[in-house]
């Protein structure tokens, strides 16, 4: 298929281009690879370098956008789709981290959790030689805020090797594992919710999620794959399952534990407020036992929890709260922004209907979509936490359009990190986002509307047993 073929000479540019201006250490394999060495020793090496990438994505959303036309029509399956992704997903596979360093803090932290010392205690200035080459200088003195399952991952190729580049990739496997397991878990969520499983398909398999989930190598991506098997699995498998699973997936990374309300909601036999806060308080329990298990397993402990502060180093424009406070000059911003959080889940715990799958999935996307506004920092690749959940969710057409939107808008300006200080950054953020808002517009024609004759879908619903078992109407 002709766009597939143009996708994966996009995917190809991106990486060519990441070559030429990410930071990458030396450590006797690529880093000193003579000839790619003399190219980046050449003059505007960088600036050569982003434009690659940006023709590389230009090419790549729009071989993405063509297929999205095919979805449309009904010419492009879920089988294409899936090819699609694995085939671009090749070249990107052998590229140092796109667009943020956070692979090579990984490699770091996994090289002291290999050796004995807890990267919640310890921070990569601890250590020499390559492997801090390329670590942001904002982490080198701060502590893991990640769970202990990467940690434990990471340290066991640790104990094999101390290349970075190797401890990297074995990181950017659990990004490929994380997007597997949104190509098996979209079309049966979106089975659920009555929405066209080839559409969510589309919309995981997108630049976005592809160039900054994999290519990036950030754990958000492995962390949402755990949570959409966790809540596809929950309606036939019980909530206990679920909520396993949802364990596993925050001990990846906190914000997970938010997906529980998932869980809770598809499970829940009443809607009484006495039946869902302790339904709530059950699943909770499972969640916190599992993290808490796998700290203790891994000797890692509970020292995450209290490094999560860490991140706060780091501020973006992303980030409502913090641009709020920015804005009114007040120091309470993010603890604002938590607040409303916190609301936000129990209005929701709160207010949606019980054992309905379709109103369950929205009301966690939802929930996820709060998490990432309102968390006191927030980059990019946050919105990994929203995005596939959003669009396994039935959503009006034009709430539709506008997810098309910003997945397109953000797989375009990925490159434009602010550490990079490109010129005319804002100027290139603007075009996209009115690009992208017109391509919106046309995804919010209600063409994507269920299709009667075309759908042959079993849209499952919770039996009065208590959430266990399903029964398949039409």
């Amino acid at each position: 298929m002709r766009s597939q073929a143009v996708a994966a000479v996009g995917a190809a540019c991106t990486t060519a281009g990441a070559f030429l201006y990410s930071a990458m250490p030396t450590d006797g394999h690529v880093g000193r690879f003579g000839p790619l060495d003399a190219v980046r020793s050449l003059p505007h090496a960088e600036v050569w370098g982003l434009l690659l990438c940006f023709a590389g994505l230009s090419l790549l959303t729009g071989a993405w956008l063509r297929l999205g036309l095919g979805v449309r029509r009904g010419d492009v399956d879920i089988a294409a789709l899936r090819r699609a992704g694995w085939v671009c997903l090749v070249p990107l596979l052998v590229a140092p981290p796109l667009f943020s360093g956070d692979g090579w803090s990984y490699a770091a932290d996994a090289l002291l959790a290999g050796h004995g010392s807890s990267p919640y205690v310890a921070t990569p200035s601890a250590l020499h030689g390559p492997i801090v080459q390329s670590v942001c200088v904002c982490w080198m003195h701060t502590t893991a805020p990640y769970g202990p399952l990467p940690l434990m991952w990471g340290g066991a190729f640790a104990r094999i090797t101390s290349s970075p580049w190797v401890l990297m990739l074995s990181y950017r496997l659990l990004a490929v594992a994380g997007f597997a397991m949104l190509l098996w878990a979209a079309p049966r969520l979106a089975a659920l919710s009555r929405v066209r499983p080839v559409t969510a398909t589309w919309l995981v398999t997108s630049p976005f999620v592809l160039v900054v989930g994999v290519g990036g190598t950030h754990l958000d991506l492995v962390m949402i794959g755990i949570v959409a098997v966790a809540l596809a699995l929950t309606p036939s498998r019980g909530w206990l399952v679920g909520a396993v699973l949802i364990g596993i997936a925050a001990a990846v990374k906190a914000p997970a534990a938010v997906a529980a309300l998932g869980v809770v909601l598809l499970t829940l036999r009443s809607g009484s407020l006495t039946a869902r806060v302790v339904h709530a308080l059950r699943v909770a329990a499972v969640v916190v036992a599992v993290v808490a298990t796998i700290g203790l397993v891994g000797g890692l402990g509970f020292g995450w929890i209290g490094a999560l502060h860490s991140t706060l180093v780091l501020h973006t424009p992303l980030s409502l709260t913090f641009e709020a406070g920015r804005l009114t000059g007040s120091g309470v911003a993010d603890t604002v922004g938590v607040g409303l959080l916190l609301v936000g889940l129990v209005v929701l715990l709160r207010r949606a209907p019980t054992g309905r799958p379709r109103a369950a999935l929205l009301a966690v996307a939802l929930a996820m979509l709060l998490t990432t506004v309102l968390s006191p920092v927030t980059n990019y690749w946050y919105y990994l936490w929203c995005v596939p959940l959003l669009a396994v969710a039935h959503l009006p057409a034009r709430g539709r359009g506008a997810l098309v939107a910003f997945v397109a808008a953000m797989g375009l300006i990925a490159p434009l990190d602010p550490a990079l200080h490109i010129p005319g950054n804002g100027v290139i953020v603007i075009v996209v986002v009115l690009a992208a808002l017109a391509i919106g517009a046309a995804a919010a024609e209600p063409a994507d509307r269920d299709d009667s004759r075309r759908r042959l879908l079993a849209v499952p619903t919770i039996r009065a047993g208590g959430g266990d078992g399903v029964s398949d109407v039409a």
